[in-house]
């Protein structure tokens, strides 16, 4: 089946107003928004290391490099190191989960499989996720087109390892299939959901609205975990569009074992 754009952003507001959608917005919610302290944290606990290797008269004019930093605790920078790796991989298991829960047919919020091979999935979704990094990141360097090339080529990714338990090629090989087969319709997606993430994520702290940063901050992570729950969403439901027959295959040959 060829993927429906309007079909997929359908599905995918269905899906964020249901109670699965409800139930993983206030979990994104409350990731985003203690992601949003620990690097917060980190970020000051770096400045006030650097701050602490200049002389004592360029500190005073450097004082407020260490302040204002919204939603910071004064943390140890090594305490500070680990919560953001720790949350790093929590990112990737609460990304998995996600899916997998929206291409579920089971009504349950939380359908009984999410967690399977849960720990070997999120090892491969990272080490994809670098590839893939890397792959876009020399794309951009070169000229940048090249960069979002690979980032669209990769679109599907997480959805083959979360779905269908690809390992790390053969992920990379089926996401460029799947966008290759339909580029267009891809594109369109990719652009509607980067450009709404961006006005209801990003935009909201350029507003001129007379709040404190705190504030601001905080706002701003809520509107981009919501954001972050439709995408997965919308693109689960766009995958599952194109390669459902694939899917179905998979979910039977595990449910035999």
């Amino acid at each position: 089946m060829a993927l429906q754009i309007g079909r997929a952003f359908q599905d995918g507001i269905d899906e964020l107003l249901s109670e699965r959608g409800a139930v993983f917005a206030g979990v994104f919610i409350v990731y985003g928004l203690l992601s949003s302290v620990v690097w917060a944290s980190l970020s000051q606990a770096f400045t006030e290391l650097f701050l602490g290797q200049l002389p004592s008269d360029a500190q005073v004019n450097q004082a407020a490099m260490a302040g204002g930093t919204p939603l910071a605790l004064d943390l140890p920078l090594a305490v500070a190191a680990v919560g953001a790796l720790v949350l790093f991989v929590v990112s990737e298991a609460l990304n998995i989960v996600a899916i997998r829960a929206f291409a579920s047919d089971d009504r349950e919020p939380i359908p009984d499989n999410v967690g399977r091979r849960l720990g070997k999935t999120v090892v491969v979704a990272i080490a994809a996720g670098i590839l893939t990094t890397i792959a876009v990141g020399i794309g951009l360097v070169l000229l940048i087109i090249p960069g979002l090339v690979f980032a669209l080529l990769f679109f599907f990714v997480r959805q083959e390892i979360a779905l269908n338990d690809s390992g790390i090629i053969e992920s990379i090989s089926n996401s460029v299939g799947i966008v290759t087969d339909n580029l267009l319709a891809t594109f369109v997606l990719a652009v509607v959901l980067a450009v709404l993430g961006f006005v209801l994520g990003g935009a909201f702290s350029l507003l001129p609205i007379s709040l404190p940063p705190m504030v601001l901050t905080t706002v701003s992570t809520v509107l981009s975990s919501v954001v972050t729950v439709f995408s997965i969403a919308v693109t689960t439901v766009a995958y599952l569009q194109v390669a459902e027959s694939g899917y179905t295959q998979q979910t039977e040959s595990i449910g035999e074992l």
